[in-house]
C-alpha cells in the first residue's frame, strides 16, 4: 500500500479554490462528447492484488491487442493525499510501491498472453494535478494502448488529480479507440461515472441505510466545475462500490443507487468482474462474489424516516460468484449461460408471524437495544414499580454476563422497574431463578454468542422453560443479540469474529460462502428466521445463506440491526419495528441459489425490504 491517504474533507471549500486555480492551467474534457464514444471492457477489481483477478485483466487487454505486445498504462493517481502536492520524499516514496504493483501486472499480463507475445507495463508518475497536464506522462497515453489500471488509495484523491485534465482526455480517447479499463478498490470506483465517494464526516459501514451518510459524487454537477465525478469515459447508469462484503458496504450501496436512480454493482475483494460493451457482466472471478442492488426493476419504493433510516421496498438483489453473468441492460442475472427474468411479485406477501394467542409481547432486538426498546419493556411489563428479570445465557465469562446482566438491570430500574439479574451456567441455581421469572412482570434475555446460544439455554433447562412459560403467560420478553436468534426458527450459529479489523474484514467476505456458515434450527418460538446485528455486525452473508438454507416455500429471514427491536404479538398479524435503525426482510422465495465454482453463494432475484421505526414487516 502507499503511504495511507486519510480522507479529504467532504468537498473542502479551500480545495475547491485551489483547484478552480489549477484549472486554468489545464485543458477542460467535454463530457458530453466522451460520453459518445463506443465502450469497451471495464474489469473492476474490489481490492486486493491476487494473480488471478491481475490476471483477468491482463487476459481482457491481451484480447484487444492487435500488435503483438500487450501495452498497459499503470496509474498511481490514488496514491496521495493533498491532490495539488507532494514531499519529493513521499513522491519517491509512493512510486516506489506503485512500481512495485506495476510489475505485479507485467508477471500477470506475462502469465496470460500466447506464446511469442510480450508485454510492455508502464508507470505513469501521475501523483498530482500539475502531473496531469505534463506533455512527458500525456505521451505516455500511446496510440494501440491495451490496458488502462487504476491502482488503490483513494478515489477522491485520484479524480481531484486527473478530472477535466489533458491527461484523462488522453486516456478517454485511449478507452475509446479500445483500451480495456480496470482498477483496484479505489481504482474500481472511479469506473463509473457517478462515483461513491466514501462515507461523509464519521459515518461507516454502520451507518450505510442512513441519510446523507454516503458522499456520491455526480458526473453531471453543473459542467463539472468541482471535479467531482467519477472518470469522464466511466460507465453510466451504473454505481460501482468497491470491498462489498468485506467491509460490510451492501447498505451503503442499496441507498446510494436508491438515491441516484441508478443500479448498484459492488464487487468484493479479491475478485473481478468483467463488463464488457458497458452493458455485459461476463465473468466474476476470484475468492467471492459481485453483489448487484436493483432498485429499479421492481419500481422500489423508498423514503428515509424522520431519524433519517432508509425504509425501501422491492430491491432485487443478486449475489453473482463465478459462473454467473448480468446483463445490465435488462437488469438479469445470467445463470448456466441463460437469461433469468425477473419473477412477478404480484400478491407477495409474508406468513402470519402472530403470536399465540394470550403470550405477551416479544421484542427480538439485534443488540444493544436502544432506549426506545427499553422504555417499551418497561411499559409493557407494566411501567413504574413492575418487576422485571434479567438472565444472561452463553456467555464464556461469568464475569463478562455478570457485567452485562448488572448493567441491563440497572438500565430498567433507572426507568422506574424493580429488576434482579441473574447469570445462566453450570452454577445457576435454576429452581430459584425459574420461580424469579415465574412471578416477573418481563423478562429481559441477553446472549453474546450464537454458536454457545442453544447449549447455554439448554444447560438449565427448567430456566428456559420457565421463561417460555411466563411469556406464554402474558409477560413481555425481550431477547436481545444471539437470544433473538436462539428463540426463532433458524439463524447462524458460527461465532462471530474477533474484533480486529482484519478479523471482521475477513468474515464479511467468508459468511458468503455456504461452506463457512452454519445455519441451525432455533427453538421456533416465532415462525421465521432471524440474523441479528445485520448492519452493524457486517452479517449479511450469514443472512443470504441463512434464507438460502431453509425450504424453498420459507425463504424468509429477518436481519434485525443494532438498537432495534422487531415486536411480535397475538394481536398483530405483523410484526411492528422499534428503535434507532432498520430490521431488514430478505426474501427468496421466488428466486434461487447455488455455489459458484469458486465456492461463494449465488443468489438470484432475491427480494430485499427495509422497515424502520413504527412500521409493521409487510411487503
Amino acid at each position: 500500500m502507499p503511504t495511507p491517504p486519510p480522507r479529504l474533507p467532504v468537498r473542502a471549500s479551500a480545495l475547491r479554490t485551489a483547484l478552480a486555480a489549477a484549472l486554468l492551467l489545464s485543458v477542460a474534457v467535454a463530457p458530453g462528447l466522451l460520453s459518445a464514444a463506443t465502450i469497451p471492457t471495464f474489469v473492476p477489481i474490489g481490492a486486493g492484488y491476487e494473480a488471478d483477478t491481475l490476471e483477468q485483466f491482463a487476459a481482457e487487454a491481451a484480447e484487444v491487442d492487435t500488435s503483438g505486445e500487450v501495452s498497459i498504462l499503470v496509474l498511481p493517481i490514488a496514491y496521495g493525499v493533498d491532490p495539488l502536492s507532494m514531499s519529493n520524499g513521499l513522491r519517491k516514496t509512493n512510486l516506489t510501491l506503485a512500481d512495485g504493483r506495476r510489475g505485479q501486472i507485467e508477471a500477470a499480463c506475462q502469465a496470460v498472453i500466447p506464446s511469442g507475445e510480450t508485454c510492455h507495463v508502464t508507470l505513469a508518475p501521475v501523483l498530482v494535478r500539475a502531473d496531469a497536464s505534463d506533455p512527458a506522462n500525456i505521451a505516455l497515453v500511446t496510440p494501440g494502448l491495451d490496458g488502462i489500471f487504476v491502482l488503490g488509495g483513494d478515489q477522491d484523491v485520484a479524480m481531484l488529480v486527473v478530472a477535466n485534465t489533458p491527461f484523462e482526455a488522453a486516456l478517454a480517447n485511449a478507452q475509446s479507440a479500445g483500451a480495456v479499463t480496470s482498477g483496484n478498490s479505489a481504482g474500481a470506483a472511479v469506473e463509473s461515472a457517478d462515483m461513491i465517494a466514501g462515507y461523509t464526516g464519521s459515518n461507516g459501514p454502520e451507518q450505510g441505510l442512513e441519510q446523507g451518510a454516503v458522499d456520491v459524487w455526480r458526473y453531471d454537477a453543473p459542467a463539472n466545475e468541482d471535479n467531482m465525478r467519477g472518470l469522464v469515459f466511466g460507465l453510466q447508469n451504473v454505481l460501482f462500490d468497491q470491498h462489498v462484503f468485506q467491509r460490510g458496504r451492501i447498505a451503503r450501496l442499496i441507498s446510494a443507487s436508491f438515491t441516484e436512480g441508478e443500479l448498484g454493482l459492488g464487487v468484493d475483494a479479491n475478485t473481478a468482474a468483467t463488463i464488457e460493451n458497458g452493458t455485459n457482466l461476463t465473468k466474476v472471478g476470484g475468492d467471492t462474489a459481485a453483489f448487484v442492488a436493483d432498485s429499479l426493476t421492481y419500481n422500489a419504493l423508498g423514503q428515509f424516516d424522520p431519524s433519517g433510516t432508509l425504509s425501501i421496498h422491492d430491491v432485487a438483489t443478486h449475489v453473482l460468484p463465478a459462473g454467473d453473468g448480468y446483463d445490465l441492460a435488462t437488469r438479469r442475472p445470467i445463470v448456466g449461460g441463460v437469461s433469468v427474468p425477473a419473477p412477478s411479485l404480484a400478491g407477495r406477501t409474508f406468513p402470519s408471524l402472530a403470536t399465540p394467542a394470550g403470550s405477551g409481547p416479544l421484542l427480538l432486538a439485534g443488540g444493544s437495544p436502544s432506549t426506545g426498546v427499553l422504555d417499551r419493556l418497561v411499559a409493557a411489563s407494566g411501567g413504574t414499580g413492575s418487576t422485571i428479570v434479567v438472565l444472561a445465557a452463553g456467555y464464556a465469562k461469568a464475569e463478562t454476563a455478570t457485567k452485562d446482566a448488572k448493567a441491563y438491570a440497572a438500565s430498567l430500574t433507572a426507568r422506574g422497574a424493580t429488576s434482579t439479574w441473574f447469570v445462566l451456567n453450570s452454577k445457576t441455581k435454576a429452581a430459584a431463578v425459574a420461580a424469579a421469572v415465574g412471578s416477573a412482570d418481563g423478562v429481559l434475555l441477553t446472549a453474546p454468542d450464537p454458536s454457545t446460544v442453544l447449549a447455554g439455554l439448554a444447560g438449565t433447562p427448567g430456566v428456559t422453560t420457565a421463561i417460555r412459560n411466563a411469556w406464554l403467560g402474558g409477560a413481555p420478553l425481550l431477547a436481545n443479540d444471539a437470544a433473538a436468534s436462539a428463540l426463532s426458527a433458524g439463524f447462524t450459529s458460527d461465532p462471530r469474529p474477533g474484533d480486529s479489523t482484519a478479523e471482521i474484514e475477513a468474515a464479511g467476505m467468508a459468511e458468503f460462502r455456504p461452506d463457512s456458515v452454519t445455519p441451525v434450527a432455533g427453538l421456533g418460538w416465532v415462525d421465521v428466521a432471524v440474523e441479528p446485528g445485520i448492519v452493524s455486525n457486517r452479517h449479511w452473508g450469514r443472512l443470504y445463506n441463512l434464507v438460502a438454507a431453509q425450504p424453498a416455500a420459507d425463504r424468509l429471514a429477518f436481519g434485525i440491526d443494532a438498537g432495534t427491536a422487531v415486536e411480535f404479538r397475538s394481536d398483530l398479524a405483523a410484526p411492528r419495528v422499534m428503535g434507532d435503525s432498520a430490521a431488514v426482510a430478505l426474501d427468496g422465495r421466488y428466486g434461487s441459489f447455488g455455489t459458484g465454482s469458486n465456492g461463494a453463494l449465488a443468489a438470484h432475484w432475491v427480494i430485499l425490504d427495509t422497515f424502520v421505526g413504527g412500521q409493521e414487516i409487510a411487503p
